[in-house]
């Protein structure tokens, strides 16, 4: 068992029209890979102040975010699983045989930071699972310390993708297993670009 903790990315592979999908309406489908692609890469910044191992894990592969994983030193996989709450069960699961304390993100806040991490870090010393809410009734941080939890069905029901998610996922526990962080805001909808934008936080670009 490492005593190191391990953050885990969860992202897709760069295909336009795959990703950040209620983008497409208003930005067209490369523009929302466009805005996909720099989310992720301030996602890789961010996870570099990570006091612990890093992994990408990719819903398909793609040999440019493979090699960009590689040239920081993190290892890549493929996430495994029918939905997202088997595939996050099963990279929880996995990550914590090698790390006592593991962290799973995916790319669409930009308010992620080492101390929002070190914050959830500290959080799994008192329960064993951590949720990082977001503020559309979701979360953008998972974190465990307890193997055992991770069934493939853990999250069997869960409406993913929604305001009900969190609630949803808290409900797969018991209450005394989940601490929750203050809640954070990523980027799902046009106007979240817009506030993003406006923040200072995603750089501005034209689409042709």
């Amino acid at each position: 068992m490492n005593d190191k903790p391990l953050l885990i990315i969860f992202a897709r592979a760069l295909h336009a029209g795959q990703v950040k999908t209620r983008l497409i309406p208003a930005f067209g489908a490369d523009g929302a890979l466009q805005i996909y692609r720099q989310l992720l890469w301030q996602t890789f910044a961010a996870a570099e102040a990570f006091p612990g191992d890093v992994q990408l894990w990719l819903d398909k592969p793609d040999a440019q975010l493979q090699q960009e994983a590689t040239a920081r030193g993190w290892s890549s996989f493929l996430q495994e699983g029918e939905d997202l709450g088997e595939r996050m069960a099963g990279a929880l699961s996995q990550g914590l045989c090698h790390a006592s304390r593991v962290l799973l993100i995916g790319s669409d806040c930009l308010l992620l930071d080492r101390p929002y991490f070190e914050q959830a870090l500290d959080a799994l010393g008192h329960t064993p699972v951590v949720f990082g809410a977001s503020e559309d009734g979701g979360y953008v941080l998972l974190g465990s310390s307890r193997a055992a939890l991770w069934s493939s069905g853990r999250f069997r029901g869960v409406r993913f993708g929604g305001p009900h998610a969190l609630q949803d996922s808290r409900a797969c526990f018991a209450p005394e297993q989940t601490g929750v962080l203050a809640p954070l805001w990523d980027v799902d909808e046009p106007g979240d670009v817009a506030r993003a934008r406006s923040s200072g936080l995603l750089p501005s670009v034209t689409f042709s």
